[in-house]
């Protein structure tokens, strides 16, 4: 499952996300933030530096028929490429980027089903605006695979 959590509010799992939620996992379990509220993410609204961690992490991506990039930290947080740190992916990514990189700066991308990156897009768009989520607010990214 995949999910995000806002510290007063319930969880939000669309649990037909395998691929956003397999990487989440992968993501968190190399070190990088928002696993839980003790290290969580915090969410940003300036469109540059979305716009820059967005291009930091999958500007370099292949074409893949089916798949689009995913980046972790979410694209929408302070956390990411555009905040400092390295580039990492993970094996069957198909990204060119470092492997076995550690550590709680910087941002993951992997290539995944673009059908459930586009859906994942949506439902946290729906999320920000249904929940109030403004700038600065904490969040966790909880994925359970």
């Amino acid at each position: 499952m995949f999910g995000v959590v806002v510290p007063g509010t319930g969880p939000l799992q669309p649990e037909q996300l395998p691929h956003p939620a397999a990487h989440v996992a992968a993501a968190q379990n190399s070190g990088l933030p928002g696993e839980g509220f003790e290290d969580p993410l915090y969410r940003n609204e300036t469109a540059a530096t979305i716009n820059l961690n967005r291009s930091r992490a999958c500007g370099s991506a292949p074409s893949i028929a089916g798949k689009s990039c995913d980046e972790y930290p979410l694209a929408s947080t302070y956390q990411g490429l555009a905040f400092g740190g390295t580039l990492r992916t993970f094996t069957g990514c198909n990204i060119t980027a470092p492997t076995g990189v550690t550590g709680s700066v910087g941002a993951s991308a992997c290539m995944i089903t673009a059908s459930e990156n586009n859906a994942q897009g949506g439902i946290m768009a729906k999320f920000y605006y249904d929940n109030r989520v403004l700038p600065g607010d904490p969040l966790s990214a909880l994925s359970e695979i």
